[in-house]
């Protein structure tokens, strides 16, 4: 009975407060629909005011008791369990209509017990089959009910490829995910913790109180609406039993805020029945007892409201209740009694002697080498385990904490000045306009880092209507959200501030080595000032970092390889590494800089002589399976994700048209090829344009002359140029290779005919395609000579009236060489061709589309060589020899230059040469038979940190052999690992660490064998306990206020303010830099 009780009583108060429930609930929402987000408020503060004395507690700080459960996991539960409930809501707003509403929510008993099966949890078939029966009930059930609200069912006006349903599925199955996994985080609270309920109903519902300030309006509106009903009618038999002061304050309340804290009251006894018996059952008990709760308060409304049941709600409430017992009986009684059952068939009769183990060997000799060795590892364990304090590591967390601080200070410091378009925002955020406006457009940069940029715009309910023309064009006039735009990359510029921290800190460094890279990080006015504008950099830099400390997390589970931790971190390092890629390309720098440490340890794992033991061939394809799915094959499928979401939003036609193909651009609305385009005929007089040039092929009557200014003789023929205006000159007719009438084409069967032979060779040409206008792109091949016409746009000489060069193309297969057909001047307004009949939009496979997009896309960015007057080259770089201007204002002087920390670069730059050096040095030493640094410390000099140097120069070598634009901003990635590295060497300099007496190896039989001594790994605070760090300490204030000092001396050209004189603006100029203002 004692076990019996709990359950009884959270029964009751489910069922009973959440039927109860229903009542106020259908006279709310009968009177305002769309009450429901006021409804869950009064039922979050409710709950928190009711639940408040649980916690209370006068003499503690803050007047709350001291949870037994981390602060941080009650924000994490907070948090899921507001963006479950915004979610599945928020879903209505797209393309979901109400089965599929239903569907997806009914599988809440599925999804969580699917992430109960990923978990390690066993369920048996009975379990398995009453919830598949209890889930279809459930949807019977509701899609019944929905029937008879008159709800239509109907999904065939569902467009399944459209964006909005994608979208608004994509949100459900999300919602559904975080709900299964928020049942599973809560049961492994009361699991690790206890069984702290009310806790948890008091912090959940506590904590999701801030999340509803950003919908205060809509709240407003809906609470002005529930109060404007009628007053509440006291009933006659209650009134004579209240106090006049009672009868008169609910006389003078509106009925339905009587019925809202009605609702809130019994939602109390539902969630407080939910939290008691989360803390007794599994999560997918709970999901099971709420799933016939649903059905029940179905049932309730039906009764109290006269609405009609119909045969289908019958057969539904039957599959609920039945697979509801069936669960219960296997739950509570089968599996119970089978467990006995084993146990009791598992316990030895009495009398009965036990046989020890197989594998256990007889009493041998104790060797006192080993006892010795045992009881050595016995006390090092034990000094571990009971280091007073060890593991709270509290300094490290104000640190973080403090860093996190600044960095958000000094990136959000001053962020809407300029209220101005500046430097490349005119591209990013116009990227983020055309989003908004689902008009496509074409870019070097894959789709993730601007698809953040339009979130944000979205979120904040703009529309995208300014397309960021020009650089200096004013936010304010045009009504911008740029500060929204701009806090995207601020939040996540501060956050590889502590990033970097958490990277050194994993790594197992002292403090002083991760305030060291973290300051240099804090400080740098190169990321503060990338990072404050609409620039897709910040998203790069962060993910690198957060790629690196995932895969710093993953390779220190090594040992404990396909836990569930092991998964997790290595699925985010690919997650991340996805990212990184999906922002810019240069991400594959990072996959280099990972793969290569991945690379070398699964050679390890190769070695039949490897410490921890020999793998077998099938325990290594494990590991490397492991990898290659979490590392290439996860992030291949989340960058291609990222483009489908591209293509999905951008439908319309728009600037990005002409990089694509005629087969691509029909597949666009509106799109002007699909709408003008015209069957072509021979004999039509046509315009002829060149595909990227936009120049006409041209012909006048002025001949080529005798001799270039190169020596060369030429054919004097009729000049064929490049004219970028619409002329008559333009002109060309369209004529078949067979023998023509004598009034057709008379020049043209002249005695130069086969000379004068050109082919047309449309692009992916078809059987039976059409020739049209606009549509159909072809190259101009001459027969004799199988060259293919082209023009660039270098002019040619006064000879030519600075016109386009047209010559021959051996490389037929170039895209330079296509050409399509502008126009028919020849054909009448009255022509049937002229006719055009609607279209409708074509469709593309996604790998088609992925595929040509993805070559535009390559040709494109290695096309990007024209000359920039602040391009840079990659040897001035870690020097910091000059800047870039990004925005000037003449009347107050003011500018924006963007230059790194000049102290902290150099100081980086440095010290990447001292460790090559010191590198070099020890590799030296040891070929001369002198060891000058223990075991753990060359350890870590070449494991760890020579991973940031690696990491350092996989983002920086592989720019010398580019030859696109390259600009000072390129080096941030390497500048974050130099930092890395800067902190890893304060320590390895600066820290004294005491000589320990080294142990003897083992003796051995064959005498001394070659190979690595082993020595104990210790947790770094035990390992810096035995160190003076007065010297790091030294060395880091010495180094943080030189960086800073000149942090706060740039400060004006990053911020953009205040405007300096003259004087100042030379007092800066270091190295020569080209700061405006000078004179």
């Amino acid at each position: 009975m004692a076990v019996i009780a709990p359950l009884a009583g959270s029964f009751a108060l489910i069922f009973g407060g959440c039927c109860s429930n229903v009542y106020c609930l259908e006279a709310i929402v009968k009177h305002e629909p769309d009450s429901g987000l006021l409804i869950t408020l009064f039922q979050f503060v409710f709950t928190c005011l009711s639940t408040l004395h649980y916690q209370f507690d006068p003499r503690c700080r803050f007047f709350l008791k001291p949870s037994p459960v981390p602060f941080q996991k009650w924000c994490i539960s907070a948090a899921l369990f507001f963006t479950v409930n915004m979610m599945n809501n928020w879903a209505f707003a797209f393309n979901i209509s109400v089965p599929v509403h239903i569907i997806l929510r009914s599988f809440g008993s599925v999804t969580t017990m699917a992430a109960g099966w990923l978990r390690g949890k066993k369920y048996t078939p009975v379990q398995v089959f009453s919830v598949g029966v209890l889930t279809l009930g459930v949807m019977v059930s509701a899609a019944a009910d929905a029937k008879s609200k008159g709800k239509t069912m109907d999904t065939s006006s569902i467009d399944l490829t459209s964006a909005s349903f994608e979208m608004g599925l994509l949100i459900l199955l999300v919602a559904q995910l975080l709900s299964a996994y928020m049942g599973a985080y809560v049961e492994d609270i009361y699991i690790e913790h206890g069984n702290h309920w009310k806790a948890n109903l008091f912090y959940s519902h506590l904590l999701s109180l801030p999340l509803f300030a950003n919908f205060s309006p809509v709240l407003y509106k809906q609470f002005s609406r529930l109060h404007a009903s009628t007053p509440f009618q006291v009933p006659l038999a209650l009134a004579k039993n209240l106090p006049t002061a009672a009868n008169k304050a609910l006389a003078s309340t509106s009925q339905h805020v009587i019925f809202l804290t009605a609702n809130a009251v019994t939602q109390l006894l539902c969630i407080t029945g939910v939290n008691m018996l989360s803390a007794s059952t599994s999560a997918v008990t709970v999901t099971v007892v709420l799933n016939i709760r649903k059905l029940v308060s179905f049932l309730l409304s039906i009764w109290l409201f006269d609405n009609q049941m119909s045969a289908l709600m019958i057969f539904g409430a039957g599959m609920v209740f039945g697979a509801g017992a069936l669960y219960g009986w296997e739950t509570s009684y089968k599996i119970p009694q089978r467990c006995a059952w084993l146990k009791h068939t598992m316990s030895s009769p009495a009398g009965v002697r036990h046989r020890g183990p197989k594998d256990k060997k007889r009493p041998t000799t104790p060797n006192p080498e080993t006892a010795k060795e045992k009881l050595n590892d016995v006390v090092e364990k034990a000094k571990r385990e009971f280091k007073p304090n060890q593991g709270k590591e509290w300094d490290y967390k104000i640190a973080i904490a403090i860093f996190t601080v600044l960095a958000f200070v000094t990136r959000f410091y001053g962020i809407s000045h300029p209220s101005q378009v500046v430097f490349d925002e005119v591209h990013f955020g116009k990227f983020a306009s055309y989003y908004l406006q689902r008009t496509y457009f074409f870019d070097v940069h894959p789709p993730f880092g601007k698809l953040l940029f339009a979130l944000a715009g979205w979120l904040v309910g703009y529309r995208g209507d300014f397309l960021f023309e020009n650089i200096g064009d004013s936010y304010i006039t045009n009504k911008v959200p740029y500060v929204a735009y701009r806090a995207m990359p601020a939040t996540m510029g501060a956050l590889t501030v502590p990033t970097v921290f958490m990277i050194m800190w994993e790594s197992g460094y002292s403090l002083p080595a991760c305030v060291t890279a973290a300051g240099l990080m804090l400080f740098d006015n190169a990321h503060i000032g990338q990072t404050r504008l609409i620039l897709l950099d910040a998203t790069l830099i962060f993910f690198m970092a957060l790629s690196v400390l995932a895969y710093i997390r993953f390779y220190k589970l090594r040992h404990a390889p396909f836990g569930r931790k092991w998964w997790k971190w290595l699925l985010l390092t690919g997650v991340c590494l996805s990212c990184v890629i999906s922002t810019k390309y240069v991400g594959a720098f990072t996959f280099f800089s990972i793969g290569v440490p991945v690379m070398i340890d699964l050679w390890d794992l190769m070695d039949i002589n490897r410490r921890q033991g020999a793998l077998s061939i099938q325990e290594f394809g494990k590991h490397f399976a492991a990898r290659a799915t979490g590392l290439i094959i996860v992030p291949f499928f989340l960058y291609l994700f990222w483009f489908q979401v591209h293509f999905s939003i951008l439908t319309r036609s728009g600037p990005g048209d002409d990089f694509m193909t005629p087969e691509f651009q029909e597949t666009l609305s509106d799109n002007i090829m699909t709408l003008q385009s015209v069957g072509i005929e021979y004999f039509d007089s046509i315009t002829i344009k060149h595909k990227e040039t936009k120049v006409y092929l041209h012909s006048h009557p002025d001949k080529y002359p005798l001799r270039y200014d190169d020596g060369r003789i030429s054919s004097q023929g009729q000049q064929v140029t490049g004219y970028p205006h619409n002329d008559t000159n333009n002109h060309w007719q369209l004529l078949p290779t067979k023998e023509l009438p004598s009034n057709e084409g008379q020049h043209a069967n002249g005695a130069r005919f086969n000379d004068t032979l050109f082919e047309i060779k449309v692009d992916n040409a078809k059987g039976g395609q059409d020739f049209k206008t606009m549509s159909s792109h072809f190259k101009l091949v001459h027969v004799p000579t199988k060259v293919a016409m082209w023009t660039h746009t270098t002019p040619l000489p006064d000879w030519a009236y600075k016109q386009a060069e047209i010559n021959g193309n051996k490389n037929v297969q170039q895209t330079s060489n296509v050409w399509y057909v502008d126009d028919i001047p020849s054909l009448p307004v009255d022509s049937e061709r002229n006719q055009k009949e609607p279209k409708k939009v074509k469709r593309l496979s996604f790998l088609r589309k992925y595929v040509e997009l993805q070559r535009a896309m390559f040709y494109h960015n290695n096309a990007l060589t024209s000359s920039h007057p602040y391009a840079s080259f990659p040897v001035s770089w870690p020097f910091l020899l000059r800047g870039v201007s990004f925005w000037t204002h003449n009347d107050t002087r003011q500018q924006i230059y963007f230059l790194g920390n000049p102290i902290g670069w150099w100081l980086a730059s440095s010290l990447l040469a001292v460790f090559a050096g010191i590198i070099g040095a020890d590799q030296l030493a040891l070929r001369r038979g002198l060891d000058a640094l223990d075991d753990r410390t060359r350890s870590r000099l070449y494991n760890s940190t020579g991973f940031f140097f690696l990491t350092w120069a996989a983002h920086y070598v592989p720019f010398y052999i580019m030859g696109r634009q390259l600009f000072l901003h390129h080096y941030l990635p390497a500048h974050l690992a130099s930092a890395l590295v800067t902190g890893a060497l304060i320590e390895f300099i600066f820290c004294i660490e005491p000589m320990e007496p080294e142990a003897s190896p083992p003796p051995s039989s064959s005498g001394n064998v070659k190979g690595h001594r082993r020595t104990l790994s210790r947790p770094v605070r035990e390992r810096v306990a035995t160190q003076s760090l007065l010297g790091s300490w030294i060395a880091t204030i010495v180094v943080l206020a030189a960086v800073f000092w000149c942090f706060l001396f740039f400060a004006p050209l990053t911020y953009g303010k205040p405007g300096l004189s003259v004087d100042q603006v030379n007092s800066r100029k270091w190295l020569a830099y080209d700061l405006h203002f000078a004179k």
